[in-house]
């Protein structure tokens, strides 16, 4: 996934809730992602990267929206998340490595970092271990074989006061960041078609007046508490809990065989000690234009599944054998869900904060390899990825 656990809080509410632009304004941007001729970064972007790090294999999503830059990438395993740390005139950027893992689970971890300088058509630099004890050479190229899709990221944002008269009034602020594809063929419409759908637009609605529409319907209700709860609480103390969020990021997680799979991370404040947040994932089937479900990838009865999951998820927290999965979940079992997605490796199950464990255990995600599935993979998916 695609993000820090500490400045990621989303929630599913943003599904059904939300969202207008500044001043009535569209505030909407996209860009072409895939310009190679100037050598300097665009402000937004969307990313499908391959080369190596340290000489292994790898492929990289990233994306960039005014100064926020975010992805994931991955070699012989699970996704490791990047985010930003700096940004270095208009070429080059630095980004911090995060691991689920090893940040929650390691005493006094560092992040290693990523250099990269843009070159035109890809990126060049080093990867550098947290402790500065390692530094290995990055090769990137952009690239979009045949089963991969180009594709645009943008911005839509607004936000409202919720007393239009007061000069220092809370508000509430409400974002989109979205993916639509490039192409216009039947594959790319279908494609763009389903990105809109995630993002919670009705159709036929393009993503503007979509997004308008959801954030009218999220001012208003956000104005008509702060109006209650201004006839009930005392003082200006409670305007402090008043400033409301409701953002979105649709981001790439796999982009190749005819499949793309998004990572839908939606957050939301509405007062109180913290936000929340959670993931959904889509798997999408371009090719044959429909959503995968578990079925269409593995074939495997839920009690097996069950034994395969929690022997993973004590490799990957190091959890001992003698040691009940309690240590890390609320239970001493994990069972599978359909928030599942994939990779070139294979399948992972992602479980939102409270859903197996506390807060701030943050989200967990169990990575299954094909080799623990192999007997249970669909031929048709195995063949389509590529599986031996």
């Amino acid at each position: 996934m695609k993000y820090p656990l500490i400045f990621c809080l989303f929630g599913l509410a943003i599904i059904s809730a939300c969202n207008n632009p500044k001043n009535g304004t569209n505030n909407t941007e996209s860009t072409d992602s895939t310009t190679h001729a100037k050598a300097e970064l665009n402000k937004t972007f969307y990313k499908r990267l391959e080369g190596t790090i340290a000489g292994k294999k790898v492929v990289m999503h990233l994306q960039k929206v005014d100064d926020d830059v975010s992805g994931t990438y991955y070699y012989d395993g699970s996704w490791l998340n990047l985010s930003t740390d700096t940004l270095i005139g208009k070429d080059s950027l630095v980004l911090t490595e995060y691991s689920f893992y090893e940040s929650y689970f390691t005493q006094d971890f560092k992040s290693p970092h990523l250099a990269l300088k843009w070159n035109g058509n890809g990126f060049n630099g080093n990867w550098e271990s947290g402790d500065k004890t390692k530094k290995f050479p990055i090769v990137l190229a952009e690239k979009y074989p045949d089963g991969s899709y180009p594709l645009n990221a943008g911005i839509y944002k607004d936000s409202v006061k919720a007393f239009a008269h007061q000069p220092k009034s809370p508000a509430a602020e409400i974002s989109f960041e979205y993916l639509e594809s490039k192409n216009q063929d039947e594959y790319g419409n279908w494609l763009n078609t389903e990105l809109k759908k995630i993002s919670g637009v009705k159709l036929p609605a393009d993503r503007s007046t979509g997004f308008k529409n959801i954030a009218t319907a999220y001012f208003k209700d956000y104005k008509t508490q702060a109006t209650e709860q201004s006839k009930t609480s005392r003082g200006e103390d409670f305007q402090a809990w008043l400033n409301y969020t409701n953002n979105s990021q649709q981001s790439v997680s796999y982009n190749d065989n005819g499949y793309v799979v998004i990572d839908f991370l939606a957050d939301a404040y509405t007062g109180g000690a913290h936000g929340n947040y959670s993931s959904i994932m889509f798997c999408l089937d371009v090719k044959n234009k429909k959503q995968l479900v578990l079925s269409d990838i593995v074939k495997i009865d839920s009690n097996t599944l069950q034994g395969i999951l929690e022997r993973n998820i004590r490799k990957e927290y190091n959890i001992k054998t003698k040691d009940a999965l309690s240590t890390v979940l609320f239970d001493d079992f994990i069972k599978p869900n359909n928030n599942f997605y994939f990779n070139a490796n294979g399948i992972a199950f992602m479980y939102n904060p409270y859903e197996v464990a506390s807060y701030a255990q943050g989200q967990i995600v169990v990575f299954v390899p094909y080799t623990d599935l192999k007997t249970y993979l669909v031929p048709t998916f195995a063949q389509r990825m590529g599986i031996k």
